[in-house]
């Protein structure tokens, strides 16, 4: 019974040593820019694609 629990607690603090460990590995994103959030709407037309890959400004 006390062999379960050492073995309980030693992965308790296994695990909150990884966590801590990973939490400070986490870094900010290097920018953000509004506007650019997922939009499920957004579809551009192959007219539009095509503008964008030869580096056209779109129309309003």
């Amino acid at each position: 019974m006390k062999q379960i629990l050492v073995v309980g607690l030693v992965a308790v603090l296994a695990s909150a040593v990884a966590l801590v460990v990973a939490a400070r590995r986490r870094q900010p994103e290097p920018s953000w820019e509004p506007g650019l959030e997922f939009n499920p709407d957004f579809d551009l037309t192959p007219e539009e694609i095509m503008a964008d890959i030869r580096g056209e400004s779109p129309t309003a």
